[in-house]
């Protein structure tokens, strides 16, 4: 009776195991998110309310994103990014995160580059999903002899983070698969895999 209880059980907690880790995730998503804002509304208002810190910010990304597309309101983010530049310690966290940004989502028209790939990584067998960004510096091609391209790997599961590169652009095996499928996979430690999804070709 108590084997058939433990094999009860044990198949109940693998069949609820999945609702349970998405639940997990979306409570600490909703604590962290409200966390940001909830300790000041609390502050102002006397006493927590749960939720709100989390509207208040989804609406500051929101209306950020909203006039960060108008000229003026482009300009006022260019100044708090120069006062960014030149506060001690933020300048240098800051100006890290707003490259690998830039470098993963915000360039356009970059061509065969910023395509997903598999390098060689750490060491000869093993295989590391990358991100080419571009090719490397000239000086350093030079040094080494041979074309040099810029690979970013990213970590897992924060790919927002990750370190650069240089790779022989004859070692470098291009991924038909999306960048999108390949951050998935990723930030999935491999449990999801893309299902033949192709890239779009860069136009000639």
């Amino acid at each position: 009776m108590w084997q058939k209880a433990g094999n009860y059980f044990i198949r109940g907690l693998i069949t609820l195991l999945p609702l349970l880790i998405t639940l997990w995730i979306i409570q600490f998503l909703f604590n962290s998110i409200d966390g940001i804002l909830g300790g000041m509304i609390a502050f102002v208002l006397g006493r927590p309310i749960p939720g709100l810190g989390l509207i208040v910010t989804v609406l500051i990304i929101f209306l950020v994103g909203y006039f960060a597309t108008y000229l003026i309101s482009a300009k006022f983010f260019q100044a708090a990014e120069w006062f960014l530049y030149h506060v001690p310690v933020v300048k240098s966290i800051y100006s890290a995160v707003k490259q690998v940004n830039d470098v993963l989502f915000m360039q356009k028209g970059s061509g065969e580059f910023r395509r997903a790939c598999l390098v060689e990584y750490p060491r000869k067998g093993i295989w590391s999903i990358g991100f080419i960004t571009s090719d490397s510096a000239e000086e350093i091609e030079k040094i080494v002899g041979e074309k040099m391209i810029n690979v970013f790997i990213a970590n897992t599961p924060t790919p927002a983070t990750g370190f650069i590169i240089m790779v022989p652009a004859k070692e470098v095996k291009l991924l038909e698969m999306k960048i999108e499928d390949a951050f998935k996979y990723v930030t999935s430690r491999g449990l999801l895999s893309p299902d033949s999804h192709t890239a779009e070709k860069p136009k000639a």
